[in-house]
């Protein structure tokens, strides 16, 4: 932290519960000093969402605060910010302007994560493994609802200034699933994800896997995820939803292992090797003479073959 840095002062709801001075100092914080959230479950901007963000950053500075947890020794740890402290290191900032955050616990800090990107984005605009997180957090928040509210209610007051009540109400899933437009059934398909690895649950994000592939796929356990994502990338495999079905039945039986895995998808394989030499078939030379003449283009040909073939399979 500089010393002598410009300080801000700005509402924070917590404060306003706390304490009855209820005004929070914002100061510029050294970028390397700052860490990121571990485990930070949501994407960092990319493209020209990023380059947006950059440019704004080099023409106005960072005009929203990053929130940072007080970890000692001159050290911090990024809460909500984690974008802007991204683009502000592209921009060639030294330094961040802060609200800094003490003795907090790691619940606490988590719901600073989560909360924060909610109120940036619509909950229909997250990758499939972010709702995961943000719908587990919701579980793991009705014992602590209360902390969760005034935490929300913070968050709230740093966007418009002031304080916003929230009323309080337990948590359940017919009200998650209300909030966010989501059947049990869906929910229940999301939280799977979580279960997942993180190159497994990218794969999701990316649609490189379905995201029912994805929850077949978390009843396995990570340490054969791991050897499944390797040798699929090696082989040059996409997993279909039958296969992860497959493969959790292999599971449940108690029989997949390594050597099982590295098995069953050699025999994908070779199952797709004889599909392309079956499909590569040729016709000979006398059944071409049979019914063709030397005039005949071999375009010519093939669309015969190919109306032929259509009226072959037309009753069948």
């Amino acid at each position: 932290m500089k010393k002598n840095s410009p300080r801000r002062k700005i509402v924070d709801a917590i404060d306003f519960l706390t304490d009855s001075s209820f005004e929070q100092q914002v100061i510029d914080v050294t970028i390397d000093k700052i860490s990121e959230f571990t485990d930070h479950p949501f994407h960092l901007y990319e493209g020209k969402r990023l380059e947006d963000m950059i440019g704004s950053i080099k023409a106005n500075g960072v005009l929203t605060p990053v929130i940072v947890r007080n970890m000692g020794n001159g050290n911090y740890q990024m809460l909500a910010g984690h974008n802007r402290m991204n683009a502000s290191k592209m921009a060639g900032l030294d330094t961040v302007p802060a609200v800094i955050k003490e003795n907090i616990t790691d619940e606490e800090a988590y719901i600073y994560v989560i909360e924060t990107n909610l109120m940036q984005r619509s909950f229909n605009d997250m990758y499939p493994s972010e709702k995961a997180v943000v719908l587990e957090m919701r579980y793991r928040m009705i014992t602590n609802q209360g902390r969760r509210t005034d935490i929300v209610n913070e968050l709230q007051s740093l966007e418009v200034g002031e304080l916003i009540k929230e009323d309080r109400v337990t948590d359940s899933r017919g009200r998650i699933g209300k909030e966010y437009g989501l059947s049990g059934r869906t929910i229940a398909r999301l939280l799977r994800l979580n279960n997942l690895i993180e190159e497994l649950k990218l794969a999701v994000d990316n649609e490189n896997i379905a995201l029912m592939t994805g929850v077949e796929l978390s009843y396995i356990s990570k340490d054969l995820q791991n050897h499944l994502y390797n040798e699929c990338e090696e082989i040059g495999i996409k997993l279909s939803l039958k296969d992860a079905k497959n493969l959790k039945e292999i599971y449940n039986d108690n029989e997949l292992s390594e050597t099982e895995i590295t098995k069953y998808l050699f025999s994908i394989e070779k199952a797709k090797i004889n599909a392309r030499t079956h499909k590569s078939i040729s016709v000979s030379n006398e059944i071409i003479d049979k019914y063709f003449d030397e005039s005949v283009s071999k375009k010519e040909v093939e669309s015969i073959v190919e109306k032929a073939l259509e009226e072959y399979f037309k009753d069948r």
